[in-house]
């Protein structure tokens, strides 16, 4: 595809998708997680630099739904080689992230650099009009031609109910539509996949790593359902945070990990100050039918103590008289 002069002028100049700072830090991060999600699980082994670099295209595409600006622009503002970003941008368009098409060059009539536009972004639809973008003729070639046999011959049939125990089938397409991700507990898997995609199973595990710091350091054990409470807590506060912050997945790692230990801090401090609490007995008091005899015994009891405390106090007066005799005599 090639885009002429007046063409590429007067898409630059087209109205911008996003109207404020707000509006375009949400598109990007849209444009981001696509681009995470054609990665797959390697996203998380690019290089902090790369993965920067991917950060920039999505934001610069925010307003248009297109990037134009050269690979080597991109290679030299993240240190970078610019074979780098041509991979990167490789990668989107085999997944059928983005479109691909070149500008035409000044000098001759030929190519020259790339245009590249966001298949998920809004503005997409009106540019496919524009330019005449057949991207599902292009999915479609992709697809193999299925064979047909003969009429002639003849098929064999095989029972159905005879298949082999170990001929289990491994779509690639189907493990994608699995609601859970393995290793996670299910509230949490339910709740911040599709966020956090695979990634959610490390940040799981730092959760546990804190939780086994703090078991370690107190020689104490925490339930499941405090450290599965705490996990959930934990991410969702880091993404509470990232919503505002861009972060890369090892500072991402490293935040959720601190949160979680300090919430399991307070959980143990927590528990510790309701150990010291002090409960007064209750005294008890019985109100059953007592027999006539063992009224009668018990307040004769009563009656001797009372005696007794009397007698006690008598003798504690005659005692402090005695002693103040005794001073008295000495003074």
């Amino acid at each position: 595809m090639l885009i002429f002069s007046d063409d590429f002028v007067r898409i630059q100049n087209y109205e911008s998708y996003t109207k404020t700072q707000n509006e375009q830090k949400q598109m990007k991060y849209k444009l981001l997680s696509i681009v995470e999600s054609a990665f797959g699980d390697s996203y998380a082994r690019l290089k902090s630099e790369t993965r920067n670099a991917i950060d920039m295209i999505c934001f610069l595409a925010t307003n248009k739904g297109f990037v134009y600006a050269k690979d080597t622009y991109f290679a030299e503002k993240h240190d970078v080689s610019a074979r780098t970003i041509r991979r990167v941008m490789k990668t989107l368009e085999e997944a059928g992230k983005i479109v691909k098409a070149h500008r035409s060059s000044s000098k001759h009539n030929g190519r020259g650099a790339a245009v590249y536009f966001f298949v998920n972004h809004p503005y997409f639809a009106h540019w496919t009009t524009y330019f005449g973008f057949d991207v599902q003729a292009d999915v479609q070639a992709e697809n193999a031609e299925i064979p047909c046999e003969s009429k002639d011959e003849e098929s064999k049939k095989v029972s159905t109910y005879s298949l082999p125990k170990n001929n289990y089938i491994k779509n690639h397409f189907m493990y994608k539509t699995i609601p859970f991700i393995k290793g996670v507990p299910k509230l949490i898997s339910q709740t911040f996949k599709d966020v956090f995609k695979d990634s959610l199973r490390d940040l799981y595990l730092r959760v546990r790593v804190a939780s086994q710091k703090v078991c370690q350091s107190l020689s104490i054990t925490l339930s499941k359902k405090d450290i599965h409470s705490i996990a959930y807590e934990s991410i969702h506060a880091l993404f509470t945070y990232i919503k505002t912050r861009s972060m890369s997945f090892e500072e991402q790692c490293k935040l959720v990990y601190r949160i979680a230990l300090n919430k399991f801090n307070e959980l143990v401090q927590t528990a510790d100050k309701k150990e010291f609490v002090v409960v007064t007995p209750r005294k008890i008091v019985r109100k059953e039918m007592l027999p006539d005899w063992f009224q009668e015994q018990q307040g004769e009891e009563e009656v001797k103590e009372e005696e007794l405390s009397s007698i006690n106090a008598e003798s504690a007066e005659d005692e402090l008289v005695r002693m103040k005799a005794i001073l008295a005599h000495y003074s």
